[in-house]
């Protein structure tokens, strides 16, 4: 394997080592003599009353004894090293006990403290993760200690598993390591100890709980390969094809595979061309074939984290999950199909119970809507038709992402348990729709689960351990019931409750033909229970459909003195993160005078979209229209106007991006004045809230962690281009200190003119990171770098070499590496790091030039000055200064608008570098400034006004050469 070349995924946000992937697994032949399966450890908890299969790995051929509880069962090891027992059904007991597994040849491994009870296996994401020492559980551990301390209940006993040595995989793996943790219950998932609890107090046995549940996951990464294959709908086939492309042994995976060499091997092909016609190249696609999205992609967690479990002898299974799937709403009725279904099939136990949460409430709002968070709950509600499932509602559980309140939607879960698979008498299912009758005006809810009448009642986020409380009469104060007429406009209901009917009018629906309840959540508002104090579960119809975005015929949904906003539904969402205008087109800017203005921006979607209708660009400024036809492989449109003279007088530029005639995207930037721009580097400044002042500055707002970048940013300083609401994006605002506002009150003082000042001070780095990688190839001593640098421009052959390099690791990756570990089922790198394509080595030349240059050119200036740090001169004393920054200048003289824009710079003195040379080549218009402290040094106390005084030395510079 060409190792060198194999990177964790740039899309995984964790190292996998750091998550639980080892270096290099066991093989066969260095493995313990006897390896059981990963829940028989210490401390196990063992499922009573039904077949307990025992399993692990010994040498191929080995006889093996399982002994327990008195029964001793035997299996003879497998080609593969594998055997299997299964013990005959046990009874409850909290005694510990013994697990010895023997070898013929003598060998042996004890499990101690062996359990026997219920066992339930917890799924989901982060909420289900989420210890129970961080939310109200704690509360609920707190009575149960006082209650046990007071003599009022004997000590439950909840032992919690968990896989300690895996992450996740792309094949199903099996050989890996947990434990059982038995004390601690605060360090044990809240969801599922508060679950085992309410059985442990009713059953009064041992309950063990197999946590597979990781955080940021999507429900489809804990689908087993089985669960998509036997889907129906196009959407599951989607995702089953996708994993059959990763499989090696597929014709899927060959076609897909093959698909994709050959897609780069043209993109390389185009390259040479566009190279060869003087146009610049695009880079090569790495998007890959099949579920390789992530390590969270669809049946990734199932094959890491819960395969290593299964056929562990379970009760049934309980579920939490919902944020990382919230935008395929509903979508997610196919998923939990898909979930359940390859559940059970990998089990073996038949249609054990599923019982799931019905998605809470992030953001309360008290608005009819169709959004995906809605249509993810009415698919979870249609999933109820899954034999042998339940569904709890936590309607009326909110807070943020990890909502405090895990005790009641735990206890609601448990309640399916204690009804269903241990014959309790109690109430498990909330009130849920049935049917509705229209008798003129008055719309009439049936509803299932109601018996013994509705009841109004509401949560207090933070404190619902105990339950909602009731709302007496307060019929009148559920304000999230709506009807729809004949216009199908939505009004909001008056409720009336009579018995186990909800009976509803609205005020302008003479002749009601639809209804919905909470769709936008419930939360803390009143809402409706029955006697069990269960929540109802939203629900919207119209004649007596089921209503969803992508059938109802309105977008977005009409609700009466609601006005929709337009940017949150179709085209107008997809493509509101468009960086339509680069960085530097902002409200308040200042343009040039005198010279040519180009104004550019992106032609494609956020994401590198391209429109699949008639794209065209509509421009506005300044008496100028223009209208830009977005061509194929136009990824960029500009509009360069004539000079303009200066002027304090605001100015607007209107900027439209329409895909067949309709608005997409949209910008306006308002109170744009004509003057100076000066664009400075290296040296910080401040900004204040006004922007009516004639010295205005736009500085860096991004995190300093942003701006070492690799690839260039075109548009934007900070990671996100999104235009609206972002807190990282460059602002111009009135100057209030530093270079930028003693440079720009000076000229403006010399001039009379609107000032501009951008300031990028992106701290203390080298010159060669400032430096295009273009521009490197001028400077002798960063040839290196450029060798490197330039292996990242597509069309190079440094490029294209790395290009099939990448494309030979991935058909060594599958020939190669990946059948032996899908055999084997064993860990290693492989799982976790795959082939990237590595392209730029090592060297960190041009990363600040990518975050803090490239998006301000050809942005017309007046001049450039450049004050560097210590990094500029470090490593060998200023020798290569002189060099380096005659490549800085003279690159950036060549992108920045303009007729040979000033170029001011400093340069240390010899007691600062001692080795220090100055430029002799850069070209046109240009001046230097000694300076004797570095930028930001502290003053020392007895020359406090150093600073002051060498920023202002430097701007009288500046003025007087470049306003002669």
């Amino acid at each position: 394997m060409r190792r060198g070349i194999f990177r964790t995924a740039a899309a995984l946000a964790t190292t996998f080592l750091a998550a639980g992937f080892p270096a290099a697994s066991a093989t066969a032949a260095d493995a313990p003599a006897i390896e059981l399966g990963a829940p028989f450890c210490d401390n196990a908890i063992l499922q009573r009353e039904m077949p307990v299969p025992v399993w692990g790995w010994s040498k191929p051929g080995t006889a093996v004894t399982v002994e327990f509880a008195g029964q001793v069962k035997s299996a003879t090891a497998g080609a593969d090293g594998k055997w299997m027992v299964k013990l005959d059904p046990l009874q409850a007991s909290d005694q510990p006990a013994e697990l010895v597994v023997r070898e013929a040849t003598g060998a042996e491994v004890k499990v101690a403290n062996v359990l026997v009870g219920e066992v339930w296996m917890a799924s989901g994401q982060s909420n289900m993760q989420w210890i129970a020492a961080k939310c109200d559980v704690a509360q609920l551990l707190k009575r149960i200690d006082e209650s046990v301390k007071a003599g009022k209940e004997p000590q439950p006993v909840i032992r919690e598993f968990e896989v300690t040595s895996v992450y996740s995989a792309l094949h199903p793996i099996e050989h890996a390591t947990g434990a059982w943790k038995t004390d601690n219950m605060g360090a044990f998932s809240a969801v599922a100890t508060a679950f085992a609890y309410e059985l442990s107090k009713e059953l009064h046995v041992p309950v063990g709980i197999l946590n597979c549940s990781f955080s940021q996951t999507a429900i489809q990464a804990w689908v087993p390969r089985c669960g998509f294959r036997d889907g129906t709908s196009d959407y599951t086939r989607a995702i089953y094809r996708r994993i059959l492309e990763t499989d090696p042994t597929t014709p899927e995976h060959a076609a897909a595979w093959n698909a994709f060499y050959k897609r780069i091997d043209d993109a390389i092909a185009k390259n040479a061309e566009l190279v060869k016609a003087g146009k610049p190249a695009e880079p090569v696609s790495t998007a890959t074939p099949g579920n390789m999205g992530d390590n969270r992609d669809a049946s990734w967690m199932f094959n890491g984290r819960m395969n290593p479990v299964v056929p562990y002898a379970i009760r049934g299974a309980i579920w939490n999950q919902g944020w990382a799937s919230i935008g395929e709403g509903f979508r997610y009725y196919d998923n939990l199909h898909s979930l359940i279904r390859g559940w059970r099939e990998v089990w073996g136990q038949g249609d054990f119970p599923v019982y799931y949460h019905q998605f809470y409430v992030p953001a309360v709002g008290d608005d009819l809507t169709l959004n995906p968070a809605a249509e993810m709950r009415l698919g979870a509600w249609k999933a109820r038709d899954i034999p042998n499932t339940g569904m709890a509602c936590q309607i009326d559980i909110t807070g943020a992402i990890h909502y405090v309140d895990k005790a009641l939607p735990a206890k609601r879960l448990a309640l399916h348990a204690l009804k269903n698979q241990y014959g309790r008498t109690v109430v498990a299912d909330g009130p849920s729709f049935r049917d509705y009758t229209v008798e003129g005006d008055r719309l009439i809810v049936s509803f299932d689960s109601a018996e013994g009448g509705l009841i109004v009642g509401k949560t207090t986020t933070g404190d619902t351990i105990d339950g909602p409380r009731v709302v007496e009469n307060g019929a009148d104060q559920v304000t999230i019931f709506y009807l729809a007429g004949p216009d199908r406009v939505w009004h909001r209901a008056k409720l009336a409750i009579d018995g186990e009917r909800a009976v509803l009018t609205a005020p302008g629906v003479k002749e009601p033909r639809g209804v919905a309840y909470a769709c936008d959540g419930a939360g803390g508002k009143p809402n409706l229970y029955n006697r069990a104090m269960l929540p109802l579960a939203p629900f919207i119809f119209y004649d007596h459909e089921l209503v969803l975005s992508e059938t109802w015929p309105d977008s977005p949904i009409t609700v009466e003195g609601v006005t929709p906003d337009p940017n949150s539904v179709g085209l107008r969402w997809a493509y509101r993160r468009m960086p339509l205008l680069s960085a530097v087109f902002r409200d308040n800017a200042v343009f040039q005078a005198g010279m040519p203005v180009t104004i550019w921006g992106s032609a494609v979607g956020p994401n590198g979209e391209v429109a699949t209708g008639r794209a065209e660009i509509a421009f506005r400024f300044n008496g100028i229209e223009k209208t830009i036809l977005v061509t194929p492989g136009m990824r960029e449109w500009s509009v360069t106007v004539p000079p303009m003279e200066a002027s304090a007088e605001p100015k607007t530029l209107e900027v439209r991006f329409t895909i067949d005639g309709e608005p997409v995207h949209e910008r306006t930037v308002r109170n744009i004045v004509v003057g100076d721009v000066w664009y400075v580097a290296g040296a910080g400044g401040g900004q204040g809230p006004g922007t009516d002042g004639m010295v205005r500055a736009m500085t860096r707002r991004a995190k300093t962690n942003e701006i070492v970048v690799a690839r260039p940013r075109r548009y934007s300083v900070c990671t996100s281009t999104n235009p609206i609401g972002n807190r990282f994006e460059s602002l111009w605002m009135d100057a209030t200190g530093g270079l930028p506002k003693a440079l720009g009150d000076k000229i403006h003082a010399k001039t009379g003119k609107p000032v501009g000042i951008i300031c990028m001070d992106g701290g203390d780095w080298e010159l060669k990171q400032w430096i295009s990688p273009e521009g490197l190839s001028a400077a002798p001593s960063l040839r290196a770098d450029y060798e490197q640098v330039a292996g990242t421009q597509p069309g190079t052959p440094r490029y294209d070499d790395a290009v099939r390099r990448y494309v030979a690791a991935w058909k060594e990756y599958w020939n190669a590496t990946v059948p032996p570990m899908i055999t084997s089922k064993r860990t290693g790198e492989p799982w976790g790091t795959y082939p990237a394509l590595a392209v730029g080595g090592t060297s960190n030349a041009s990363t600040v030039y990518s975050s803090l240059v490239c998006c301000f050119w050809p942005m017309a200036v007046k001049g450039i000055v450049f004050v560097g740090g210590e990094a500029a001169v470090k490593g060998d004393g200023g020798g290569a200064f002189g060099e380096q920054l005659s490549a800085l200048a003279n690159d950036w003289k060549t992108k920045f608008g303009g007729p040979d824009p000033w170029f001011f710079y400093a340069i240390p003195s010899q007691s600062l570098a001692p080795a220090i040379t100055k430029p002799q080549a850069i070209k046109g218009r240009s001046a230097g400034f000694e300076i004797d402290r570095w930028p930001g040094a502290k003053p020392k106390p007895d020359d406090a006004a150093a600073p002051e005084k060498q920023t202002a030395d430097l701007v009288e510079l500046i003025v007087r050469e470049a306003y002669k």
